[in-house]
């Protein structure tokens, strides 16, 4: 029977009641039994108003609760500010130790860097070690914005090692552990969810999941600043959250290391050992050492009657979580996940309450017992680690990866500057270097030696193809021919270097001693050149540098044009696309501005006296357009898919300094579309957005000369509204929309396959889970400037665009054919044929504009480089061609 609403809060106040929560006797009475603690040490209460079950806690309140704690124990803690995030919050962690462990803390750290990098490691010296040093456990959490609980279980755990009178756990943890508490890793998520969560409650905490203290408006407090799901982004670092917190954990090397996440509200709680697959770089002492790490949690939860499961959902496959870059470091990585309230109260499916609280009080029995597993465990595990390190310089002895790029070197340059990031050495070429039976000239030509600690994470992000369990596999094949989901939890491709259109060359080890090793605190990627003032022009090649330097030269007012097609000029070659900046035009500073701005995107710059070609096109040829700032609409809030509207505004904004001007979906038919040049759709279905007034008005601004950049979803929604003039398809090549007939089935075959007879009439195509394909390019059209022709792109879903007719539009990019498609990762067999040869972007003129559509999103998680130029081309070139 369903509680009355006096019921739910005469019950919500039980729940949230602490006793003697304003006091220093029992902030936790629910922990252990008898134990006291130190008023010396504040309470959150007292700090902030609230007791820890009590409230959610802002991020501000957070990092005030850990900066109260840490200044009335200075001999027992160091509190780290490890960097900012987009919106200004500190990113802080708190160290814990011993007094003892505290006082000698810079030799800790220098111990357990010296077991992360044991290349020249005697025997002595690591007995020392291991038998010495305490191990480092890190607790980060709430790397979600919106899972609440764990920051809330982080400050429990400070409180109660620091607090506690006689508690012979926390003593032993103390002892032999050094705790590193992350509170919160993505403070700006949190804050939206705790402001969404307080305008929404009233004056009773509601149960209900659909009331609006639990029903987040877009974005949700998942996600950060720009929409990117943090816990995707460890190797990548593409924002300023994961960045610091690698740094963090490089400079203290953790032997285990906690991610602390919530799950749906009507599940339990899970924490290790991990679902299948998991990564093949995983090592048997890293597998046993989560069944032990398991066995001591479920001692706890067994003990105080707490639900979990284990080996189910939750893997460790892609290399981007928290769980799994600090197993590839060596770590013995884990997630916890803890069913979530989304709020401070919140009834499931079954009738039982669940409260913030007990999420809090769940995380904290997790950690508190894996951390107590760890010290009692301190030397194996250090031991572990070390072995971990040594024997990954030995499996790369005697080899090493070339990443070379001759057609965008300052891409190869930011590619080796994102693995350094990670901890991985990587040198930069100094003289030329002679791989493969080639000789490649230093510019943009690193090696990247595999004989080194870090040696798996190379392999990871590096090697062409990560090997998935066959077992799992082969059951995914079974499921998928009965149509149901199959259980791959995220991609199963990210090759780097295939994203990026960075070739990836196998060479022996001491390639390396013909380089410098690139610093961890890396310099601008060139010295500005000396340009000289009396050249008729500069020309920049395109490439990824040169459009960021592009775009920074017309924020300054500069005048650039672009070549519309190749040209030779004083025996050189130039491609498509080619930036062309005359000083005469640009003002006396003009040498000087080219030079630093070039440099600081590793962009090349060619001066030259002459605008006379040798051959092909020419400066004032018609195909020579003069580029603008473009005015740029971004779609923003749904129908647009979160993740894609925060991909694209971060590519624009951030990774290539182009404005943009956000704007509600929904509001868009209020906006004069003449105030822009470039609009941008991300993924999503807007039939409720553009009726079909609205679309006659996206036509008539296309007309005009507007340039509408449709991704994925917003694709083939362009496609069934008759924007687009193609379709996707059907399973086996029938169109979704747009004519063509449905298909149909005729007398079927005697005797009738038991499994294909089942097969629905009208069917989406085979999805990808998450593969890199191969995609051709036509390196003569401007949108596919700065690229070989040829790039890697990542495919996820079922999208399937039929190539435009010739008298409509041009592909320029069209998925490879049957025996080169698969680049990386899983595309199953059946779904190849059909997307061979299809459309991946599309370039349809409209009057003096134009659509440029891409059948995926070509700003995943905004590591996919190559794709990302091509977006950029799209928006950068398009407007006034």
């Amino acid at each position: 029977m369903k509680a009355s609403r006096a019921g739910v809060s005469l019950l919500a106040a039980i729940l949230f009641f602490v006793p003697g929560s304003g006091s220093a006797q029992a902030p936790l009475p629910q922990w252990i039994p008898g134990t006291s603690y130190d008023p010396a040490i504040p309470t959150l209460e007292s700090v902030v108003g609230h007791a820890i079950r009590q409230e959610i806690t802002s991020p501000e309140g957070l990092v005030a609760y850990f900066r109260a704690l840490a200044a009335a124990a200075p001999d027992r803690t160091r509190l780290v500010e490890y960097g900012q995030s987009w919106e200004g919050r500190p990113l802080v962690a708190l160290l814990v130790g011993s007094q003892a462990n505290m006082q000698r803390l810079d030799e800790v750290r220098f111990g357990l860097q010296r077991l992360a990098n044991p290349t020249d490691l005697g025997a002595a010296e690591a007995g020392r070690l291991t038998s010495e040093l305490p191990i480092l456990v890190a607790l980060v959490h709430g790397i979600h914005g919106n899972e609440i609980s764990s920051a809330g279980a982080a400050m429990a755990m400070a409180y109660h090692l620091l607090a506690a009178r006689g508690e012979p756990r926390a003593r032993t943890i103390l002892d032999h552990a050094l705790v590193l508490i992350d509170p919160a890793q993505n403070p700006d998520g949190r804050a939206r969810f705790v402001l969404n969560t307080r305008q929404g409650r009233g004056r009773w905490a509601d149960d209900h999941p659909a009331s609006v203290e639990h029903d987040e408006p877009f974005p949700g407090g998942r996600v950060n600043h720009y929409l990117f799901d943090l816990n995707r982004d460890w190797f990548a670092q593409t924002q300023p959250e994961s960045r610091g917190r690698a740094a963090l954990l490089l400079e203290w090397p953790a032997q285990v290391v906690v991610d602390v996440h919530e799950m749906g509200g009507n599940s339990s709680y899970y924490f290790p050992p991990n679902a299948v697959p998991g990564n093949p770089w995983t090592t048997d002492a890293q597998n046993e050492a989560l069944r032990r790490a398991g066995g001591a949690m479920a001692r706890d939860f067994d003990a105080r009657g707490f639900r979990y499961f284990n080996r189910d959902t939750y893997d460790a496959f892609y290399p981007g979580y928290g769980v799994s870059w600090p197993m590839a470091q060596g770590a013995i990585g884990m997630t916890f996940e803890q069913a979530s309230a989304r709020g401070l109260l919140y009834r499931r499916d079954d009738g039982s309450l669940l409260t913030y609280g007990d999420g809090v009080l769940h995380h904290f029995t997790a950690t508190f017992a894996t951390t107590e597993w760890a010290a009692l465990e301190r030397e194996r595990l250090l031991g572990d680690y070390l072995a971990f390190r040594r024997s990954a310089v030995e499996l790369g002895r005697g080899r090493s990866y070339v990443l070379h790029s001759e057609h965008d070197p300052a891409l190869a340059g930011r590619l080796a500057r994102t693995l350094v990031r990670n901890g991985i050495q990587v040198f930069s070429t100094t003289e030329p270097v002679r791989v493969a039976g080639r000789t490649l000239q230093p510019e943009g030509t690193y090696v990247v030696p595999l004989n080194q600690p870090t040696h798996r994470l190379v392999r990871n992000v590096l090697d062409p193809q990560t090997s998935m369990d066959t077992t799992f596999v082969e059951e995914q094949i079974r499921r998928r021919s009965l149509r149901l989901r199959d259980q791959i939890y995220d991609v199963t491709a990210w090759n780097l270097p295939m994203l990026w259109d960075v070739e990836l060359l196998e060479g022996s080890a001491d390639l390396a001693l013909a380089g410098t090793p690139i610093p961890a605190a890396v310099p601008p990627t060139t010295p500005a050149a000396d340009l000289p003032s009396d050249a008729v022009a500069y020309l920049m090649p395109w490439g990824t540098g040169t459009a960021a330097a592009v775009a920074e030269l017309l924020r300054e007012g500069f005048t650039v044009r672009a070549t519309g097609a190749d040209l030779t000029l004083e025996g050189r070659e130039f491609p498509v696309g080619t930036a062309i900046v005359r000083p005469l035009e640009n003002g006396p500073d003009a040498a000087a501005t080219v030079a630093s701005v070039a440099a600081r995107h590793g962009a090349e710059v060619v001066p030259t006296r002459t605008a006379y070609s040798d051959s092909g096109s020419s400066f004032g040829s018609n195909a020579t357009r003069t580029l603008r700032l473009p005015r740029i609409l971004l779609a923003y809030d749904r129908p647009g898919s979160t993740y894609s509207v925060g991909w694209a505004r971060y590519v624009l904004e951030r990774r290539y300094g182009l404005p943009v001007t956000a704007i509600r979906a929904s509001s868009i038919p209020r906006a004069d579309l003449a105030d822009f040049d470039v609009i941008v759709l991300p993924s999503g279905n807007y039939g409720a957005v553009f009726g079909e007034a609205e679309l006659d008005r996206l036509r008539l601004w296309m007309s005009r000369g507007g340039t509408l950049v449709t991704l994925a979803e917003s694709s083939r929604w362009a496609a069934r509204s008759g924007l687009l003039a193609t379709s996707t398809e059907l399973r086996g090549g029938a169109p979704e929309f747009g004519g063509g007939g449905e298909p149909r089935r005729g007398v079927p075959e005697q005797p009738i396959d038991p499994v294909a007879s089942l097969a629905p009439v009208r069917e989406a195509p085979e999805p990808v889970p998450g593969a890199i394909l191969n995609v051709v390019l036509d390196p003569s059209h401007w949108l596919a400037a700065g690229t070989d022709g040829r790039i890697g792109a990542l495919v996820e879903g079922s999208r399937v665009f039929s190539p435009l007719t010739l008298d409509r539009g041009v592909n320029v990019g069209r998925y490879g054919g049957v025996d080169d498609l698969l680049a990386s990762g899983i595309a199953w067999e059946e779904s190849r044929p059909q997307l061979a040869h299809k459309a991946f972007l599309m370039h349809q003129p409209v009057g003096r504009g134009q659509l440029v559509a891409f059948a995926e999103d070509p700003n995943y998680r905004a590591y996919a480089e190559a794709s990302q130029l091509l977006f950029v081309n799209a928006v950068l070139l398009g407007p006034g061609r």
